[in-house]
């Protein structure tokens, strides 16, 4: 679709791990199939291990050397990603695909000044008022002071505000933001988070990886609920909490705090590493309404209005 910054089609992903002297290959990611919309905040959420921060590195083309893709396009100004080569790549990398961490200071070079590190950007050393700018709208007030300062002399939340500038002096269009707020605390979180919603205003697109669906609910156009390395539920954000369709995004928001005195229900169980083989539906041995052909058939992509759901339930064939 034209309107779309970012399409994937069919992307799986995996990993040769050695298991007792012996290489095995394990997918992290089966058969992703997403589109994303320009101009809107798009959500990749579910638990730590599911896939997530994979697929944010497998569009960054950043994958470890015992990764390998298997198939799939990654299509992105109508260029497969994946058919590009390295030293191509680094003009995409960084200027119109840039990546906000989890992880603020392992982003930041601990030897050059965040001016430095922004100049580095442009390639110039004559633009000091672009990236003045940048920092005003990042909401940084001490600018100067914080140009001349190296990264470990700023708060996590002043470092993850410069990583934010960043992406806006290089102007990119797609921002991968990976729980850029997981190491901050509740009053610093929601100002990022704000900081992004206003990058959303100002025509970029951003897909937000966290495990937090209160984000979701609050931030977020779309919502896509990702469970080891399916995409289970593709909804908006309005219909996901309003009419969850698979148990697992039911389990998810029975997770999270709601009315005084309603207990919050857990997920039972925990889980599964890539390593452990899962026949059927990966969920199924965590999902209540499990029935036998959860445990032996892979569900089929039922596709209902606005949502996309991956799950036995909704399958009339």
């Amino acid at each position: 679709m034209q309107n779309n910054i970012l399409e994937v089609k069919d992307l799986s992903v995996g990993f040769n791990i050695e298991i007792n002297n012996k290489d095995q290959f394990f997918y992290a990611l089966n058969g992703i199939s997403l589109e994303f919309e320009k101009g809107k905040m798009h959500a990749l959420a579910g638990e730590s291990g599911c896939g997530k921060s994979v697929f944010i590195n497998t569009i960054l083309k950043l994958l470890p050397k015992n990764a390998k893709i298997t198939s799939g396009e990654i299509l992105f100004e109508n260029n497969n990603l994946l058919d590009i080569k390295e030293e191509d790549f680094r003009n995409i990398r960084g200027k119109k695909i840039s990546l906000i961490p989890q992880d603020p200071f392992m982003s930041l070079n601990p030897l050059y000044t965040i001016e430095n590190q922004l100049l580095e950007i442009l390639n110039k050393n004559d633009d000091k008022e672009i990236i003045k700018t940048a920092l005003e709208k990042v909401k940084i007030k001490n600018i100067n002071t914080v140009l001349k300062s190296y990264p470990h002399e700023l708060s996590g939340g002043m470092k993850q505000r410069v990583i934010i500038a960043m992406s806006i002096v290089s102007d990119s269009d797609l921002i991968l933001a990976d729980e850029p707020t997981t190491a901050l605390d509740v009053s610093v979180s929601n100002s990022i988070l704000e900081l992004l919603s206003e990058l959303i205003n100002s025509g970029k697109t951003i897909i937000l990886i966290t495990h937090d669906l209160s984000i979701v609910s609050n931030y977020c156009d779309r919502a896509n609920i990702m469970y080891l390395g399916n995409i289970v539920e593709n909804s908006t954000s309005d219909k996901l909490f309003k009419t969850p369709l698979h148990p697992y995004t039911n389990a998810l928001l029975k997770a999270l705090p709601d009315k005084k005195g309603v207990k919050l229900q857990n997920i039972k169980g925990q889980i599964s590493p890539i390593t452990e083989i899962i026949q059927g539906c990966k969920f199924h041995p965590r999902c209540e309404k499990a029935t036998e052909i959860c445990k032996t058939i892979i569900p089929k992509k039922i596709n209902m209005d606005e949502t996309c759901v991956m799950c036995h339930l909704y399958d009339k064939n």
